[in-house]
């Protein structure tokens, strides 16, 4: 009977132990579910690790760059705020109220060394684990993200994470996950699998990244800091758990980044764009060789242009516009630019929408032989919509993402607006129009193409697309007889002039690239109205911000005012000038200005006598310099103060293709008797893509120089 009970027992006790082998067996993590993880990541992200151009094509992204500066302490930025100044022509830059303060291009980070050992924010050297990456609006940081999982699925830093997951973050507002295991089982497992091997998966990724093994990339801590905000906040909770993680790397736009959600930063980074070679490179693969020479020539005789390519999505229309560029790029405007841009783009999106004329469908041909003129007028109401919509965004705490609700809002806005004024209706679809439009983006639709309108956002193609449009609302409503007036409230039907708010609202930097194409839209008594309210109360007290609106402005419609008008403002930005050399250290802010006109620096420099180096410095920050320009500096080279001589070496050294005289000049330079000069005659020369033998043979016996820095 005992060994009965004894048998029993231990039947009982296998029973038992192999029940419980059972159930830690489907908790234990394996590793046939980590691959069955990376399986199903690689199918989560298999639509969207490409890049889509205007046309609809696609793009690899070995095609697509991503330059990362680091973001400098203060006592870094001071110590090394010559060598930027020096080195900024590598990257050209559109003013925006988006800049990263402390950012250095030349402390740049390739992509594959971005989880290198290095020192961190805290002067410690040491691995990043934890990295924001700021930039501004379209600048690169969703193809960083996808870059970054792009190179993990072809092995790098395999041997540091099992998982790259990348969340933009505006997706939390839909969601109705509460924990980490619940959020990467909603976003990032197929829906079609057993609900059983779905928590598997994310069972075994939760405990992956507890272990400090899965790179969380958190898309966006912008377009969600507003909506976590307030103790109490139900999506608060799950954010400080996404933010939270071993491993992350957080984007945002800087103006709209709250440093209150984030724990301890290590390294901090900025998106800068394309630089020239990027530039170069990504022209070559997307056009033919013809159209791609045609483009780099465009780029390189409008200097304007070189402060807008550096932004991918504006290079790709570039691009995607070659056709229309102007031949003569001496009278380019930004305006103008955008206004061919618009254009073209408009052509493709009538055969989209399906335009007719006569109650004919218009052929591609026929769409193509339209007028700048008629393209305006077929497009005339979604043109007015838009630029509705980018106006009160721009007006709204510079919201450049609109969910369904705030389209069907303005929609209904602009509606009631056009009846009230001029009892005029727009058409019921409208709005899905404007959706299929080339400037209304949907966010995510790659990701997930079947997610509804009450839970997608839209933005422009880009914000300069957004300020474009902006820009023609306000001069529609400028050039009507009796001032219509701007429909500004969110919340009611308030109307207030236009000229009012032009004059309260000329200094926001916010708007500053809308008044350039206000200025540049405008013509014959609009215009000069204009600039009269630039010109009138208020102004800024200062004096330096009016003058850098007055050039900007001035540069956009120089052609179409009258002379004695573009007389007396181009008197006051010069005596402006000789202001600011006269009392500022190194250079003139606003001659540094690309619309400053190059004319009037030459004028100047040829002039002046005090302070001539300062001249000669702030000419030589422009990447691309006239004929004129270059003979002044060549002039210059020979002046009998040391610092203008030094400052006309350094100032050279942007231009690689100079002529031969202004090669003869450099030689020359080579045996001044004060080496500062030498070395920046030297410095100039070694900069020329070809070289005289002439020239080749000073720089070798330049290799025996005395000074340690020449040679």
């Amino acid at each position: 009977m005992a060994v009965q009970n004894k048998k029993r027992h231990e039947e009982r006790v296998n029973a038992i132990q192999s029940g419980v082998e059972q159930i830690e067996e489907q908790l234990r993590p394996s590793q046939s579910s980590l691959k069955d993880i990376q399986s199903a990541l690689k199918t989560h992200y298999a639509p969207d690790l490409l890049i889509r151009r205007i046309s609809g094509d696609k793009l690899d992204l070995e095609t697509c760059f991503v330059n990362l500066a680091i973001v400098e302490s203060p006592a870094q930025r001071e110590n090394e705020k010559q060598d930027r100044k020096e080195q900024a022509a590598v990257f050209h830059r559109t003013p925006s109220s988006e800049a990263v303060e402390g950012s250095n291009i030349q402390s740049s980070i390739p992509l594959k060394q971005l989880f290198d050992k290095r020192k961190l924010c805290d002067g410690k050297e040491n691995i990043p684990k934890r990295i924001l990456v700021q930039g501004r609006a379209g600048i690169g940081k969703t193809t960083l993200c996808k870059k970054l999982v792009h190179e993990h699925q072809n092995g790098l830093w395999e041997d540091r994470f099992d998982a790259v997951l990348w969340l933009p973050l505006r997706q939390l507002r839909g969601s109705t996950s509460r924990t980490l295991e619940s959020l990467l089982r909603e976003k990032f497992f197929d829906t079609q699998r057993l609900d059983r091997e779905q928590e598997e998966l994310a069972r075994t990724l939760t405990g992956r990244a507890e272990e400090g093994k899965v790179l969380f990339i958190l898309d966006g801590l912008d377009e969600i800091a507003i909506h976590a905000q307030g103790e109490g906040n139900s999506l608060r909770p799950l954010l400080g758990i996404l933010l939270g993680q071993h491993h992350v790397v957080i984007t945002s736009r800087p103006s709209g980044l709250n440093r209150l959600l984030l724990q301890q930063i290590d390294l901090e980074l900025e998106t800068i764009g394309f630089s020239q070679q990027n530039v170069k490179d990504f022209v070559v693969k997307v056009l033919d060789p013809g159209p791609a020479s045609t483009v780099q020539d465009f780029i390189q005789r409008v200097p304007l242009i070189q402060g807008l390519v550096n932004i991918p999505v504006q290079l790709d229309v570039i691009c995607f516009c070659w056709k229309s560029l102007p031949k003569d790029g001496s009278q380019v405007t930004m305006t103008r630019l955008y206004q061919l841009m618009v254009r073209k783009l408009w052509c493709k999106d009538a055969l989209r929408l399906e335009k007719a004329a006569e109650d004919q469908v218009l052929t591609e041909e026929e769409v193509n032989d339209l007028s700048p003129e008629d393209i305006d007028e077929l497009m005339t109401v979604e043109k007015h919509h838009l630029g509705f919509l980018a106006f009160k965004g721009l007006v709204n705490n510079h919201q450049i993402e609109f969910d369904h609700k705030t389209l069907l809002k303005t929609f209904d806005d602009l509606k009631d607006y056009r009846k009230r004024l001029r009892n005029e209706s727009l058409p019921p679809r409208l709005l899905n129009m404007l959706k299929k439009t080339s400037f209304l983006h949907a966010a995510d639709a790659d990701l997930d193409p079947n997610k509804k309108n009450s839970q997608q956002t839209w933005s422009f193609l880009h914000l300069t697309f957004q300020e474009y449009f902006a820009a023609t609302w306000i001069t529609s409503k400028m050039t009507t007889a009796g001032d219509d007036g701007l429909n500004l409230s969110a919340g009611s039907m308030e109307i207030e002039p236009t000229t009012r708010f032009v004059q309260q609202h000329k200094y926001n930097p916010r708007l500053e690239i809308v008044w350039w194409m206000v200025a540049g839209l405008l013509e014959g008594e609009a215009l000069e109205k204009f600039f009269d309210l630039l010109q009138g109360r208020p102004r800024d007290l200062i004096g330096g911000r009016h003058q850098q609106l007055l050039a900007s402005c001035l540069n956009e419609a120089r052609a179409r005012l009258d002379a004695a008008v573009v007389a007396r403002l181009d008197a006051e930005l010069v005596a402006w000038l000789h202001f600011e050399i006269q009392t500022c250290q190194n250079i003139s802010v606003l001659g540094c200005r690309s619309s400053f006109p190059e004319t009037l620096l030459v004028q100047s420099l040829d002039s002046m006598c005090s302070r001539k180096f300062v001249y000669v410095r702030t000419l030589g920050t422009r990447s691309m310099l006239s004929e004129s320009a270059i003979q002044s500096l060549i002039a210059a080279l020979k002046d009998e103060d040391a610092d203008v001589r030094r400052s006309a070496g350094s100032a050279l050294c942007n231009q690689s293709t100079l002529s031969e005289s202004a090669t003869q000049s450099l030689i020359a330079a080579l045996k001044d008797e004060v080496a500062d000069v030498r070395r920046s005659a030297a410095s100039a020369l070694s900069n020329q893509s070809t070289l005289l033998e002439s020239a080749i043979q000073s720089l070798i016996a330049a290799l025996k120089d005395e000074d340690a820095d020449v040679r």
